[in-house]
């Protein structure tokens, strides 16, 4: 570290004692960048994962208002049709005379005739009560159909403006992360990449010295079946204890193509939130894109509702094409497990789809789920 520091100071340390001042305070400098980098990551993914969510709900939202807006549009032209009906009969009542049947009837000269044009006369007069009856209730079904679609409207509207406010978010975390990016150049880079490969080489002595202790405890025979999972950079490892399922289903025929898929699109595009492909995506979106390769269609685009129709499996259980999941029920984030302890996924730190490993990723997984077909 101190050669590079040289390297990188040249003639500002030729006193002894001043250049090693100066290396520790850009040391220090170094790792308050560094830490600062790591949090723009984290909060960089927490939006994208809070966005990822959004998004599909906005989706549903704007579902309902399609299908409350065909129903509006059914009940408008079955309202059209009864006041046509109400149209006629008023307008047969008014050629007719039809206002007093009985007094019409009364005063027929013809006694049998009287009475049939009598019957007559009150048929019609029910039947128009019933065509206005009926008016009135797609009338009213006319008016609960607007009111269902200015609801979904507005659900859909608050959505918008939700995803507007996290893109807000999402730019000043951007031209945050240009600003200390500026501020890394020269001198201050290298011990800044220097800080950062210090933390990943104890985040991989650390996922290491886990995987050892998790091999010792099963060959010792006193695990419980529970994953130990990776820790975040600086941070140390963490543990989430997820029981192992008893009578797991097998891995499904499409793992080993999804997995194929998603390598292909490694270093084609960026990560977009909403994106299924084929070019840029979100994370969920890159599950969807390559099971559907691989003859899986259908995987809804957002990682919590993958959670919901996946089968809850362990750590130690994992296999090749299973899902790990970050969050609360998997809202956060999703993966693809590709075997040896690695994961393809888009992440929004990563510039698109990339590999990594399991252990030191962000942060430990909340969630491993196996796919049932």
């Amino acid at each position: 570290m101190l050669v590079a520091a040289g390297l990188v100071l040249g003639a500002t340390a030729l006193v002894p004692s001043a250049g090693a001042d100066q290396v520790g305070d850009k040391q220090a400098e170094a790792r308050q960048v560094a830490d600062q980098l790591e949090a723009l990551k984290a909060r960089q993914m927490d939006v994208s994962a809070q966005a990822e969510k959004v998004a599909y709900e906005q989706a549903q939202a704007e579902a309902q208002v399609t299908e409350a807006q065909r129903l509006l549009d059914q009940t408008n032209s079955e309202l059209d049709a009864k006041r046509e009906a109400v149209r006629r009969v008023a307008v047969e009542a008014y050629q007719n005379g039809n206002d007093s049947p009985e007094l019409d009837a009364l005063l027929t000269s013809d006694a049998n005739a009287g009475l049939q044009k009598k019957s007559y006369l009150e048929t019609r007069t029910g039947d128009m009560r019933d065509v206005v009856d009926e008016l009135a209730g797609a009338q009213q079904k006319a008016a609960d159909d607007k009111a269902r679609l200015e609801s979904a409207q507005a659900v859909v509207d608050a959505k918008a403006a939700e995803m507007a406010a996290l893109k807000s978010a999402a730019d000043k975390a951007v031209s945050d992360q240009a600003s200390v990016n500026a501020k890394v150049q020269g001198e201050l880079q290298t011990l800044v990449q220097a800080e950062q490969a210090r933390r990943q080489a104890e985040a991989d002595a650390a996922a290491k010295a886990a995987a050892a202790q998790r091999q010792a405890t099963t060959n010792t025979g006193t695990t419980n079946n529970t994953g130990t999972v990776g820790a975040t950079p600086s941070k140390g490892s963490n543990k989430v204890v997820i029981p192992s399922n008893p009578n797991p289903p097998p891995v499904g025929h499409g793992a080993q193509g999804a997995i194929a898929a998603a390598r292909t699109r490694i270093g084609v595009g960026d990560y977009v939130w909403g994106a299924a492909g084929p070019t840029d995506f979100d994370c969920s979106g890159l599950v969807a894109w390559a099971y559907a390769q691989a003859g899986v269609p259908g995987l809804p685009h957002y990682s919590g509702a993958q959670y919901a129709m996946t089968t809850r499996i362990s750590r130690d259980q994992l296999q090749p094409g299973d899902l790990v999941f970050w969050g609360a029920g998997g809202s956060e984030h999703v993966a693809i497990y590709m075997g040896g302890n690695q994961l393809i996924h888009a992440f929004g730190s990563g510039g698109g789809v990339n590999i990594t490993p399991l252990d030191g990723w962000w942060k430990a997984p909340t969630g491993y789920g196996r796919l049932n077909y």
